[in-house]
């Protein structure tokens, strides 16, 4: 039984990796510069222990972090990329800002952590100080307090985006947070399905290899299967 349940934590955790690496492609290929696993660290001089004894290090996690620049784009074959307009829905609106991206993923439902939606804990505020965006704590507050109202906070220079990747969205989940950007396995399936076509180049290594990484079906209907 307990070996049972070993193999069962083993398989949910690779599976959950596999989600994290096609998250990161899909970063990736919309033109972000990305972070995975990013750990926030704890702050104080007197760190809190565990039930052994051992004390804690960190705070949390965030599977990604990444950024994206506002003049970035991808040029093959003197063809322009065409990016998710999901993810840089603000260019469209003719919004020129850095894109910072807070980003949660589920092989399953998508759904935000419980230390990003507990205020009192001011883990926004930690990771909201490692992008390096501002040095002014009212700024970093403000940013954090519609991040944790909203899901989304857009500064004068800069955008911060809480996303949630997943095989199905949460509408409670939006209706709490309204701002935040849910994007499924299936909706990412049809964007690289999309990508490839608007550039199929290939060589014998294969750069589109990462792409295949769980799809199931090679079409505008592909989806990932992360078993």
């Amino acid at each position: 039984m307990r070996q049972y349940q070993v193999d069962d934590l083993n398989s949910q955790r690779e599976k959950g990796q596999r989600a994290e690496h096609v998250a990161a492609w899909y970063l990736r290929l919309n033109g972000f510069l990305s972070i995975p696993a990013f750990v926030v660290h704890l702050d104080s001089i007197n760190p809190r222990s565990n039930r052994e004894g051992e004390p804690i290090i960190q705070r949390t996690e965030a599977d990604l972090i990444a950024v994206r620049f506002p003049y970035s784009r991808e040029t093959i074959a003197n063809r322009h990329m065409t990016d998710d307009p999901r993810l840089v829905k603000n260019e469209s609106e003719g919004k020129k800002k850095p894109l910072f991206i807070l980003a949660e993923v589920k092989a399953g439902k998508c759904s935000m952590n419980g230390p990003w939606t507990n205020p009192r804990e001011k883990n926004m505020q930690r990771v909201l100080h490692r992008m390096g965006f501002t040095d002014k704590d009212d700024i970093i507050d403000q940013a954090a307090t519609s991040l944790y109202n909203t899901g989304r906070w857009e500064g004068r220079n800069i955008i911060v985006q809480y996303v949630c990747f997943g095989e199905y969205t949460d509408p409670e989940l939006q209706a709490t947070y309204e701002m935040v950007c849910q994007i499924t396995w299936e909706e990412i399936g049809k964007f690289l399905h999309s990508r490839h076509k608007e550039s199929p180049l290939k060589n014998p290594h294969n750069p589109h290899e990462h792409w295949s990484s769980g799809v199931i079906a090679d079409g505008p209907n592909s989806r990932f299967d992360f078993q």
